[in-house]
């Protein structure tokens, strides 16, 4: 509830969730871990832009570290490693807006999971069937 009132302070996209769509977290939790992290810097800018607004702030962040925990009492080394990847770019985001994930370079430096770094594992943002972007699932107070 702290991260939530942080965001609904600050304006926050996620503020403007409403308790019908507080699932649309963990989808875009799952989302932005299997899919925008091999996302290509076009697609990935792309992403942040449109689909996962109620992420890029202190709720989101606390989804991911909570699903970064969870991996860890698995015992899941691979997922753990990406959600803290996850976590990493979030919390650059909160600091800098897309200042320094906007520039390719950096966000290839930055995200150790993308397809700089495992171009086996590269996705495309077309390719992906389903797509639960924040902009289609928006109350009309966030477009406000």
């Amino acid at each position: 509830m702290a991260a939530l009132g942080r965001d609904r302070m600050y304006k926050r996209q996620c503020g403007a969730v409403t308790d019908q769509q507080i699932w649309m977290i963990g989808v875009l939790t799952q989302y932005f871990v299997k899919c925008v992290m091999r996302f290509d810097h076009k697609d990935f800018v792309r992403a942040i832009k449109t689909d996962l607004g109620p992420l890029l702030g202190d709720t989101g962040l606390w989804a991911l570290k909570n699903y970064q925990t969870y991996q860890t009492m698995k015992g899941n080394d691979e997922k753990k490693k990406i959600a803290r990847n996850a976590v990493d770019l979030i919390t650059k985001y909160l600091e800098t807006g897309l200042d320094m994930l906007g520039s390719e370079n950096k966000y290839n430096m930055l995200n150790r999971f993308g397809p700089k770094k495992c171009p086996a594992k590269k996705i495309a943002r077309s390719s992906i069937d389903i797509l639960y972007s924040w902009a289609h699932y928006a109350p009309m107070a966030w477009f406000e």
